[in-house]
């Protein structure tokens, strides 16, 4: 199955990037609509459930992020340069190390619920929702080896079929009123069943009596070259979750839910533009075309920064300006403070496309140990705006700590690949965000003589008119092939 890169490996064909990405959408949009109406349906049934399951995912994201402890980057670097005997090696080696880091993980959650005087239930869902996120990482080490080979539509088939059993399992929970602790387990559910497939696939081309062969000394290299991988990640997580657990303690399970009935509409988006685009998709490519044509990976890299942007404005805009109909559609009343925290929050996801490209980018280009030093000096000012506005303003203070956190951050990140890198210039941004303004003018303008809806309507169609249309003159067409 993982083989080396050679000229008839799906990923040296001329393939298409879109193609590659829609079948990862196809899954992704599977899953948002799944999560989405499940995480509806106990929103309305039970608000202290729902709060419960948000906070147990937080913890659960961070655990998740430890026991990938960065290895999917080194491993992508490695997988396309290899034969299958070592790409068997480095897959059953990074295996080793996230099954020893779940051990430490689960300890240090038990820890963690101690020390914060959790309850015996949240205790539990915190628990058992840590687990489930644990087993995904697992699998993530599998659909790693088949991104690097372009079979990004095997790995769509089986978290479409995780996704399907898991948020079938947590709706007969929630509706047969189990509670939270039984809810808890539609996670482990999606985790057991994407690493079941994902070793199946994994089997077909390695025999079973070679599976540990050789690669205990592979897994004490791999280790540490993910060092650093492994320290951005998780403190990208960390600063990416902790204003939750400040928000716990000044607004309660209620404020935690309000807050996360919109960060979990826009994360979505983020998602798909940072991991599932960028991460599972460019990213592959940029690992292999840096070094071998660097021209090329310089177009690629200038050619997303400048779309991502021009793709963001619009939703931006959109869910700033909807977002009143997006929340009272979704949720109950109760949810109201929900609407005026998306005009803030909608802001991270412009900010997550092009921190996450630079990110990439020094990655590939040898610039880790630094990346590793801005996310620190990221780390350190999340802490301070957390423990300083966070009490101050409440969930306004949350909101304000991930967006400053991660402006801060991707300034730095745009700043080296500016200074470092030639390719990329402030000026080549100048397109989508005048095209932005000028849109923007117009919804005002015609606003109060068409009303809300209509005029966003306009908006948006006027905005993708002329950037598909004159839009490619100025900031180039959106990258489609691999070569």
């Amino acid at each position: 199955m993982f083989k080396s890169n050679r000229p008839n490996n799906p990923s040296c064909r001329n393939d298409s990037i879109l193609s590659r990405l829609a079948f990862l959408l196809s899954a992704q949009a599977v899953e948002g609509i799944l999560s989405t109406a499940f995480f509806l349906y106990l929103a309305w049934t039970n608000a202290s459930d729902y709060g419960r399951v948000m906070y147990a995912m937080a913890g659960g994201a961070v655990v998740q992020t430890i026991i990938q402890f960065g290895l999917y980057y080194p491993l992508v670097s490695k997988l396309g340069n290899v034969n299958e005997s070592e790409s068997r090696k480095l897959i059953v080696s990074v295996q080793i190390i996230k099954a020893v880091l779940f051990g430490a993980c689960f300890f240090g959650v038990l820890i963690f619920a101690w020390r914060q005087q959790l309850n015996s239930e949240l205790t539990i869902v915190l628990a058992i929702m840590s687990l489930g996120f644990s087993v995904e990482a697992l699998a993530e080490t599998f659909f790693a080896g088949l991104r690097v080979n372009g079979r990004q539509n095997v790995e769509a088939k089986i978290k479409v079929t995780g996704s399907v059993a898991s948020y079938g399992y947590g709706f007969i929970a929630a509706a047969t009123g189990l509670g939270a602790i039984y809810i808890s387990f539609f996670k482990l559910v999606s985790g057991l069943t994407r690493i079941v497939f994902g070793y199946r696939i994994y089997l077909q081309g390695h025999p079973k009596n070679e599976i540990l062969s050789g690669c205990w000394a592979t897994a004490n290299s791999m280790f540490r070259i993910s060092l650093v991988f492994a320290l951005i990640e998780i403190l990208g997580v960390i600063y990416n979750k902790t204003n939750i657990f400040f928000l716990q303690k000044e607004t309660g399970l209620d404020g935690i839910a309000f807050y996360s009935a919109t960060w979990n509409i826009l994360d979505a988006v983020s998602v798909l533009g940072s991991e599932q685009f960028l991460g599972w998709v460019i990213f592959p490519l940029l690992a292999t075309l840096w070094w071998q044509n660097r021209n090329k990976a310089g177009d690629l890299v200038k050619r997303n920064a400048k779309w991502l942007l021009a793709i963001a404005l619009p939703i931006v805009f959109f869910f700033y300006s909807e977002s009143s109909l997006i929340i009272g559609l979704i949720y109950p009343a109760k949810y109201s403070d929900a609407v005026w925290m998306q005009k803030y929050l909608v802001w991270t996801i412009p900010i997550s496309f092009e921190n996450n490209l630079f990110s990439y980018v020094m990655m590939v280009a040898g610039a880790a140990k630094l990346l590793l030093a801005f996310q620190i000096a990221g780390t350190a000012v999340n802490l301070i705006l957390n423990f300083t506005l966070v009490p101050l303003l409440k969930l306004q203070g949350g909101c304000l700590v991930i967006i400053f956190t991660k402006l801060f951050i991707a300034c730095l990140t745009f700043g080296y690949c500016r200074i470092r890198f030639s390719f990329i210039r402030v000026r080549d941004f100048l397109f989508p965000v005048v095209l932005g303004i000028i849109s923007f003018g117009l919804f005002m303008a015609v606003k109060p003589l068409i009303t809300l809806h209509p005029a966003v309507i306009t908006t948006l169609t006027l905005y993708s008119a002329i950037l598909f249309t004159i839009g490619p003159r100025f900031i180039g067409s959106f990258p489609r092939k691999i070569n």
